[in-house]
């Protein structure tokens, strides 16, 4: 059988769910029912005999161990088990014909079958997957398209795959004051009812393995009592802890409950050992009953140090392994004899890193006979770049490894926990990375409040359970693409559909550029390369996209759209344009221009349309995400959001008289108007690039005296795109004039004097004086594709190299997306160094120097840390075939805390920038950049003269001019 019909004719197929079934598959056969009602107006009728059945079709779902039925089905030769027999979380679609002999009416079934609890469960929402609903249709308020008919195609069957990553789920973290005002608004607490959901979606994204939220809640008790845990069962659920909640007890709980246990409510292993005994027994009687990985090991209480800082190392490892010991003599005497039966798992998290490892005084808690069979958790470093992952030696530790990932972090530098900053990309290259390097047992990511991620969490549940699939190179465009089809459908055409990856593309690269949080007027440089204007215009043509998609959104998308993509994004653009404007303000206060002042203006109404936004989105679907987006957002001070502000912005009073000022965008000089004093006028160069499009002047005043201009210039091949005007002192303050540039009237490089004529309405003149440097483009003489010096420096894409040089399958990809603002490169495989190697891959890329000198290279390198533990982390390069340098990319005193400013700036600006000196030769050169030590992500290569400073940006130079055929040297 090829098909299944599910609807026609306005009539469904029923389901049949047998009595013997677990209690989740009967649950969850009422969800897929539902999900079905909403493609087809009709739900199917759930039966528990397949007499009561009308149709001559029918769906079963069943499960191996659980099901007469299957027994029987196979018993007849008409269906076996062969394929999904023994295997974890497996599931299978079959189109059996005439399956109840008793029956026979019912001609044929799609049988839907588990190899185990949660393999059925998987099973049928795949059923409903085929039928078009999306996992994110609560979470996401998506809503499936109708339909008049519902056929499958089944082929010869459907047979899933084991799930590449054993435990799969993600943890609600920092959930105050937003999930937790959500919940208590929408269910009255974090309870059961809260739970239900979150279960379900977990399910739906073929998870299995949850920890649960822990800032002020305890899930084992307020379900309320145990209703979340049983919940949790019932739906298969396995249960964990985060990183210091051993033995299923939550944070919270010690200060509540320790009275139990005695008078002394200190969280200490070594004053108070008998009392915490008790209560981690209690934990685990209680929660005995149920599916969990228990975590083991102790930190300090509300997520601190073990002991005090002052204590020395030996001591901290002492106290833990006690603790360990302690808990092992608990579970065998309660749960099980045998420890390898119990799931268990330690969190090697923050100082616990250090108790594992111990140092040279002491040895540490790795290789510890007591840890052999227990899941060794790894983490990043709370901004999604790996750490300490498994040497080759080490991956074979019998308990396996995991990794506690983050999109969402509550800690220094600066937290984190508002939107979505996370690029697939990243977390496709980090991840992959992990598993490659053996972390293939339990993968946790904390979602934080977990609306408002929703699209990074589709993704890194897809890569944990089908690793082969997603792991691919570049893979991550046609994922959203799928995505925004799962989500949207064909409610939207391909243009908008287009659009719409556009704008969730931009959305997701800018807040991953500088996190909201973390952002302040003085990240794009209001000045220099012209930058905080191309992010401030890139900006303004997403959120046009943004406002057009809303225009004419369907109905039916607009919940959709707003809670995942519209409000999130429009936010977050509105917040940059926020503050390059309070930058600019200052920029041009700094001048006593009084165009700072419409940007002050600007800013004010930014703040407010800030607050407008979040109320809007907390209104959407009748109010379903009120407080969803209380979170303090911008502007932060300090790590945390006890300290954040709106930007600050500046007014300047006008002068009593009659005064101009004009000058370059993206020049700092200007000019005042004539002056008996004047001997040079600011200059700009940028037509000395033959890829500059145009130049703007900006004319300006600094007094309260209107006036009007007139343009003149001594060159014909500077064109204006207006010539006189008017500018009001303190209605606008400025004005701009675009300068585009003839080349065809050039001749060599020349100069141009730009002339304004200013007549005050007071009756006064005078004159701006201004120079334009230009080039004119003339033939190459350097190779194709080589980069040329202009301005004073050269930048390089990483992607711009002329030659790749494999080693077999061995070398570098060009990653779209992954650097901040395109592409970047890495060498593969990722476990392999090169650095030791005479020969190894590299990428060679072609420059032309205007002089035979030193210059300083910088290597714009993502912000990754060494991948094991005492790793190097090195890039190699040389130039001209001279000798390879091999350069550290992190200092000695490297390491991933806030106290490490090292750290600090490059997990901030998200790229960590790496010096050396280089001597080139005038004219073309060679750079070879080589694979190295594993790790290294290469975004951009820049040289500058060693005697001259690169003007300062947040992103850098612009790229330069790559020869072709014409070049402007």
């Amino acid at each position: 059988m090829n098909t299944f019909t599910i609807f026609e004719n306005n009539k469904g197929v029923p389901f049949f769910v047998e009595n013997d079934a677990f209690e989740g598959i009967k649950r969850i056969s009422v969800r897929v029912a539902s999900d079905i009602k909403l493609v087809t107006d009709s739900a199917p009728d759930i039966l528990a005999a397949p007499y009561l059945c009308n149709s001559d079709r029918i769906v079963i779902f069943a499960t191996l161990g659980r099901s007469p039925f299957l027994d029987a089905l196979e018993a007849s030769s008409k269906w076996s088990s062969a394929q999904i027999q023994g295997k974890r979380e497996v599931y299978q679609l079959q189109v059996v014909d005439t399956p109840f002999a008793e029956v026979p009416s019912i001609k044929e079934a799609l049988v839907i079958v588990g190899s185990d609890k949660r393999g059925t469960i998987y099973g049928m929402f795949h059923l409903s997957k085929l039928c078009g609903v999306s996992p994110l249709i609560y979470w996401g308020d998506v809503v499936p398209q109708k339909k008049d008919t519902v056929i499958l195609s089944i082929e010869n069957g459907i047979v899933s795959k084991e799930p590449s990553v054993k435990y799969r789920g993600f943890f609600i973290n920092d959930e105050w004051p937003a999930f937790g005002n959500w919940c208590t608004e929408t269910f009255g607490g974090v309870n059961a009812k809260a739970y239900e959901e979150i279960f379900i979606l977990l399910l739906r994204l073929k998870g299995n393995y949850l920890w649960p939220a822990m800032w002020n809640s305890i899930f084992s008790e307020e379900g309320p009592g145990l209703a979340s845990a049983e919940l949790a069962d019932i739906y298969g659920i396995i249960m964990g802890a985060s990183h210091h909640e051993p033995m299923c007890r939550a944070g919270a709980e010690w200060q509540r409950v320790y009275q139990r246990y005695g008078t002394d409510n200190t969280w200490s292993f070594v004053s108070n050992k008998e009392a915490i005994t008790a209560f981690w027994k209690d934990g685990i009687l209680r929660n005995k009953p149920f599916e969990n990985v228990i975590t083991i090991g102790m930190r300090g209480e509300n997520d601190s140090m073990l002991l005090s800082a002052d204590a020395k190392l030996v001591d901290n490892i002492q106290v833990i392994k006690d603790a360990i010991v302690t808990q092992h003599m608990l579970l065998q005497k309660h749960i099980d004899e045998n420890l390898k039966n119990i799931p268990r798992m330690l969190a090697i998290y923050k100082e616990v890193e250090d108790y594992y490892y111990g140092d040279a005084t002491c040895a540490g808690l790795k290789g510890w006979k007591e840890l052999e069979d227990v899941i060794l958790l790894l983490c990043e470093d709370n901004f999604g770049n790996t750490r300490g992952l498994p040497s080759k030696a080490d991956r074979n530790h019998p308990g396996g490894y995991g990794m506690y990932y983050h999109f969402d972090y509550h800690g220094g530098p600066i937290s984190y926990e508002w939107q979505n900053t996370t690029r697939l990309t990243k977390t496709w290259e980090q991840m992959t990375q992990a598993y490659e390097y053996g972390v293939r047992e339990l993968w946790i990511v904390n979602v934080g409040d977990l609306k408002g991620v929703e699209y990074p969490l589709c993704y890194f549940m897809d890569l944990a359970y089908d690793y082969e699939t997603y792991s691919q190179k570049n893979m991550t465009e046609s994922y959203a693409k799928t995505w925004v089809e799962q989500q949207f459908g064909s409610y939207l055409d391909e243009k908008d559909r287009q659009d719409l990856l556009v704008l969730l593309d931009g959305f997701t690269k800018w807040n991953a550029a500088r996190r909201p949080e973390a952002m302040s007027p003085n990240i794009y440089h209001p000045c220099h390369f012209r930058e905080a204007e191309r992010v401030w215009k890139e900006i303004q043509e997403l959120m046009g996209i943004a406002k057009r998609l809303r225009e004419h959104m369907p109905k039916e998308c607009m919940a959709a759209y707003g809670s995942m993509i519209y409000y999130p994004a429009i936010t977050s653009f509105n917040l940059i344009l926020m503050h390059i404007e309070a930058g600019w303000n200052a920029f041009y206060a700094k001048q006593g221009n009084l165009g700072a002042n419409a940007f002050a203006a600007s800013v004010k109404q930014r703040a407010s349309k800030d607050c407008q936004y979040i109320q809007a989105y907390h209104k959407l679907a009748n109010g379903k995400w009120n407080h969803m987006m209380d979170s303090a957002h911008t502007g932060f001070h300090s790590w945390d959001a006890h300290n954040w502000t709106y930007p600050t912005v500046q007014e300047v009073i006008p002068l009593p008289i009659a005064k101009i000022i004009v000058g370059f965008r993206g020049g700092e000089d200007y000019h005042l108007g004539a002056h008996w004093q004047d001997s040079s006028y600011p200059c700009n160069d940028d037509f000395t690039r033959p890829d500059t499009r145009d130049v703007v002047i900006e004319l300006g005043s600094r007094g309260e005296v209107d006036f009007t201009y007139c343009v003149k210039c001594n060159k014909p091949w500077a064109c204006f795109d207006r010539i006189e005007g008017t500018v009001k002192s303190l209605t606008n303050g400025k004005e701009s004039i675009v300068v585009t540039c003839d080349r065809a009237k050039l001749k060599g490089k020349e100069h141009a004097l730009v002339e304004i004529f200013v007549t005050f309405t007071n009756g006064e003149k005078t004159v701006g004086r201004l120079e334009l440097l230009a080039e004119e483009i003339i033939e190459s003489a350097y190779s194709v594709g080589t980069y040329v010096e202009k301005q004073g420096y050269i930048a390089m894409n990483a992607d711009g190299f002329v030659e790749q040089k494999d080693i077999g399958e061995e070398g570098f990809a060009v990653i779209a997306h992954l650097g901040r603002m395109g592409s970047a490169v890495k060498a593969f495989p990722v476990t392999k160094s090169w650095t030791d190697t005479v020969n190894a891959p590299y990428l060679r890329y072609t420059f032309a120097a205007k002089n035979t000198a030193d210059y300083n290279v910088r290597f714009y390198l993502l912000p990754r840390n060494p991948v094991e533990k005492g790793a190097r982390m090195c890039l190699a390069f040389s130039v001209n075939g001279g000798q390879k340098k091999i350069i550290d990319t992190v200092s000695n005193s490297f390491h991933t805390d806030c106290t490490c400013e090292e750290w600090n700036c490059g997990v901030l600006d998200n790229i960590r920038i790496v010096e050396s000196v280089v001597s080139v030769n005038k004219g073309e050169n060679e750079l070879y950049f080589y694979a190295a030590d594993p790790g290294i992500v290469l975004e951009r290569i820049v040289l500058y003269p060693q005697n001259t400073k690169l003007p300062e940006s947040y992103l850098g130079p612009i790229e330069s001019w790559k020869s072709s055929r014409f070049d402007g040297i």
